[in-house]
């Protein structure tokens, strides 16, 4: 069973936290009817995620749900992906709003896990499984990719993994 790649949009791609435009990134702005979205796209991530997907099967988890696909992807050259879908935010008692839904949506799957709003919390509830923290002010970096890629190869092994970068 390939394991999945759960991805959140701002931070880990969109460096929200930045001051100014980081190395490597493109302002971008994203209109959808009355609504505009100024966002920081590296385009290294695309050809990235698509070499990851070779090993995982990739997911957004990103509170931009289904917009992802229609708006996000297609500047970073992603096909369309399965979304996890946020419906009562008010779920949670500890670690990130987003946790109980993962649960329930990974099952069994092994699965990694980047996001801005991760950590301790989501590394005790799911052991061995990677739980990659980003920071909102970089995105994700080469480095973080170099885990993930070594994550889903011994994880893909059946060789299992713990831990976090």
């Amino acid at each position: 069973m390939r394991p999945l790649l759960l991805l959140d949009f701002d931070g880990p791609l969109n460096p929200y936290k930045a001051t100014g435009i980081p190395p490597g990134y493109e302002r971008h702005e994203i209109t959808e009817g009355e609504k505009t979205w100024r966002v920081l796209l590296n385009p290294r991530h695309g050809v990235e995620l698509n070499a990851l997907a070779g090993t995982f099967d990739l997911v957004w988890a990103s509170s931009w749900e289904h917009g992802a696909n229609r708006l996000l992807g297609p500047l970073l050259g992603l096909p369309e992906l399965p979304t996890i879908v946020w419906t009562d935010r008010t779920r949670v008692r500890s670690g990130s709003w987003k946790t109980p839904y993962v649960a329930e949506w990974v099952g069994d799957r092994p699965f990694a896990w980047v996001d801005d709003e991760v950590g301790d919390v989501e590394r005790e509830r799911f052991p061995g499984q990677l739980i990659l923290a980003a920071d909102a002010r970089r995105g994700l970096t080469g480095r973080e990719f170099a885990v993930l890629r070594e994550w889903g190869r011994n994880s893909f092994a059946g060789k299992g993994f713990s831990g976090d970068s």
